[in-house]
């Protein structure tokens, strides 16, 4: 009779140390997962960005945002460690650095925490008020434009996907049809909108990709 009580108390602690485990889990689950929910709160969103990093500027696209940082698709030549900034819109911008890198998708880490819902109903309010505009990137460098007016050689200031603002002889008037080489592999056709001591606005007939202007080193 002692070995079959001695087998059943083993058998009794084994179930309850089992229990207790199981009931611990449970308990662990319970108080975690909160906490991994607010951790993992990501928005996804498509919106194009500026993005500044090791004295490089360009385009690149939001895929997701939380209240720690974004996931980006970029061009740019970026390494885990580099510092950043993010600008979602002309007034509103964040820092943060690269966490991890992986052909052209990377990961952003805030240097502070934010409140990603307040940010994305902040950038819908520009939009529906009409203050958003395209994300322009002040650039220097020469290009060459083609007109009735022949070749000639003007500065380029800025570029965003639809328009570009030239330093030019003062010989470019509004309506004036051009043909700007931003570089030997890429031209775009436009039309001059305004011009005004030496500066020119041009919308482009056919729009710049995010990835086209992803690099300003290596436009």
């Amino acid at each position: 009779m002692a070995p079959s009580r001695a087998g059943g108390l083993k058998m009794n602690v084994h179930d309850l140390n089992r229990g207790a485990i199981e009931q611990g889990a449970r308990s662990l689950r319970s108080l975690s997962a909160p906490e991994r929910r607010r951790g993992q709160r990501l928005r996804t969103v498509y919106r194009v960005a500026r993005l500044f990093t090791r004295g490089d500027t360009g385009l690149a696209r939001v895929r997701n945002i939380s209240d720690g940082g974004l996931m980006l698709s970029t061009t740019m030549d970026m390494c885990v460690g580099d510092p950043v900034r993010v600008d979602l819109s002309d007034s509103c911008s964040l820092s943060g650095k690269v966490a991890w890198h992986h052909g052209d998708q990377c990961g952003i880490a805030l240097n502070a925490p934010i409140d990603s819902s307040a940010v994305l109903k902040r950038l819908f309010e520009e939009r529906r008020a009409g203050d958003a505009r395209p994300m322009r990137i002040n650039h220097q460098k020469s290009v060459v434009v083609e007109s009735e007016l022949g070749l000639q050689v003007a500065t380029l200031r800025d570029v965003s996907q639809s328009g570009l603002k030239l330093a030019h002889d003062g010989r470019f008037t509004a309506g004036l049809p051009v043909k700007v080489r931003l570089s030997p592999e890429l031209e775009r056709r436009g039309v001059v909108r305004w011009s005004q001591t030496g500066l020119a606005g041009v919308v482009l007939t056919e729009g710049l990709s995010v990835e086209e202007l992803g690099s300003m080193r290596d436009l």
